[in-house]
């Protein structure tokens, strides 16, 4: 059977049906991507109120920008039919998850602790989501959650209620806070008592109040106790069932003042718990009796290998040198800090440098040095014959000169810095190392603590001289790797997708001419590149070495949440 076609998408597999209509895997084939298409039912398609509601999701999803909301390519109306075109999650929701047994209460809260973060962002908006339950978010791999179907959202201001025009209840009864049944306004603390409500599940892997019938639900929720998660799963301590009974509270006042004091006072229950059962006292450990005579360490049998500079690339005649990016490190740097038996201290110090001086190198996309100030480290390997010494240059800044005042271009780009880096002590300007660029500026500390994802070790930041120069150095990054541009998914797809690079959206008016953003392993560590075709800059963050696909999709989400949200 041939794909169904509506206006540009080709129609795939069923992912959800809702309330309002249904969710399809979709083929954008003007933009070349795959979508999650939402479409109003055909037989709500006449119903006034309901095409208000489905218009009323669009508009506040588009203007929401928290990285737990899902962002939006574009919404409006095909044929007469109401659509939403959404970023494609791959996961599960989470009553999927649910329904393989409860959660461990790390895993819990932690999930509860990314729904709050989009909450309080539609709060702060005046926006209150009404309908916060299990098949509502969307739990990614690494357990990314994304808090969805905001198809019933309302004002949070007092004229605003939750009765429609002909009476009925919008909503789901299981997770609905008591005021939604009663004739009074609803504020964002209703949003509070379903977020409670979805912990309990989490814990337990049932509803909170398991009555049957439409009147025993809403019974319970307006005269029964909240339910203990205790009761049903042991690993849940006490002070978790006293955060969820204040969330549940009846009364609005009651309960936690925002959903974000929710998740940090779930987040205090944990750390507040003491390990199980009694610590034992350590054991004394036997008298050690000194030998008379030391151990003499094997003599090695051949001398470490000298450490090799690399080779100066040959400039193309006519043209200038393309760039390049230096192959992993060899073994040879390894066996060299191996020799070194009696100096432990001083040798994993030097393999620290060593490993820094290897990723800037590597993210300059040029084999020569990162800075003109240089500092040098001696590791002397001795044993009974010979005498090794090996001298390494290190491209790091030194500590004894005062740092040159900054150019105006450098005073620039450090100006341009997003908010997460920008004014920190850590980053400093490095010498512009690729034509047309003007500035150069390396950061290795953050502003902010992401409690998810761990920050790169290393961001670097370049500013061109124009977009013409920046556009040859992406492409040049991308081309020396062989990487395809494909705008379907996103660049940075480590565990799903292969190496790629693509368009990468602010905001649901679309991708900007000469944004782009890529992601990869290399050399042991993680890079994630992104063009700011609008400052004419190009950034790069780095992991420590050993990164896997799954710690570079962590990076992924790290940009989004600290930098992407907030262009």
């Amino acid at each position: 059977m041939a794909d169904e076609v509506f206006g540009p998408y080709r129609i795939g597999q069923l992912l959800g049906r809702g309330g309002m209509g249904e969710v399809h895997r979709a083929h954008d084939t003007v933009h070349d991507r795959v979508v999650a298409l939402k479409r109003l039912a055909p037989a709500l398609n006449d119903d006034a109120a309901f095409r208000a509601r489905f218009r009323r999701e669009a508009q506040v999803v588009a203007r929401l920008r928290e990285p737990h909301v899902i962002p939006i390519h574009a919404y409006g109306e095909i044929d007469g039919r109401l659509y939403l075109d959404m970023r494609l999650v791959e996961g599960a929701d989470l009553t999927d998850v649910i329904a393989r047994g409860p959660l461990e209460p790390e895993r819990a809260v932690r999930i509860v602790e990314q729904v709050a973060g989009a909450l309080d962002a539609a709060h702060a908006d005046g926006l209150v989501h009404r309908d916060v339950k299990p098949s509502n978010v969307l739990v990614a791999p690494g357990d990314f959650v994304y808090l969805v179907d905001f198809g019933i959202a309302r004002s949070a201001s007092p004229a605003a209620t939750h009765i429609t025009a002909s009476g009925d209840v919008i909503g789901t009864l299981d997770y609905m806070a008591p005021e939604r049944f009663e004739n009074g306004p609803v504020d964002a603390r209703a949003d509070v008592y379903a977020l409670a409500c979805v912990l309990f599940a989490c814990l337990t892997g049932r509803r909170p109040f398991d009555a049957d019938g439409t009147a025993a639900q809403i019974w319970a929720h307006l005269k029964e106790a909240p339910p203990r998660a205790g009761a049903l799963n042991p690993a849940v301590p006490a002070a978790l069932d006293h955060v969820i009974a204040r969330g549940m509270a009846k009364d609005p006042a009651g309960r936690h003042e925002s959903a974000g004091a929710l998740a940090v006072a779930a987040r205090a229950a944990l750390a507040a718990v003491p390990p199980p059962g009694p610590v034992a006292p350590p054991a004394t450990p036997p008298a050690r009796t000194p030998t008379a005579t030391p151990v003499t360490p094997p003599r090695p049998t051949t001398p470490p290998a000298p450490v090799r500079a690399p080779a100066t690339p040959a400039t193309p005649t006519g043209g200038t040198p393309a760039p390049r990016f230096p192959p992993a490190p060899r073994s040879h740097h390894r066996r060299a800090v191996l020799g070194a038996a009696a100096a432990v201290v001083v040798v994993l110090a030097l393999a620290t440098y060593l490993v820094l001086d290897h990723t800037s190198d590597l993210l300059a996309g040029d084999p020569g040095p990162a800075s003109t100030s240089t500092t040098t480290a001696t590791t002397t390997t001795t044993t009974t014959t010979t005498t090794t010494t090996t001298k390494v240059k290190l491209t790091l800044p030194t500590t004894t000169k005062a740092a040159p005042t900054p150019t105006p271009a450098e005073q620039a780009l450090l100006a341009a810095l997003p908010g997460v880096y920008r004014g920190n002590a850590s980053c400093v300007t490095a010498r512009p190392d690729a034509e047309g660029v003007t500035a150069k500026v390396a950061c290795t500390e953050a502003n902010e603590v992401n409690e998810r994802f761990a920050p790169p070790v290393l961001a670097q930041f370049r500013l061109f001289a124009t977009r013409a120069a920046q556009d040859a150095h992406f492409l040049a990054v991308v081309n020396a790797r062989g990487i395809p541009r494909d705008d379907s998914q996103g660049g940075c797809r480590p565990t799903t997708h292969p190496v790629h690079y693509s368009e990468y959206w602010r905001d649901t008016s679309g991708p900007l001419a000469g944004d782009f953003t890529t992601c990869y392993l290399d050399g042991g560590a993680g890079h994630l590149w992104w063009t700011d075709s609008r400052t004419s800059v190009t950034a790069v963050l780095a992991t420590a070495p050993g990164a896997t696909e799954d710690v570079l999709d962590k990076l992924d989400l790290w940009w989004n949440g600290m930098i992407l949200s907030r262009m």
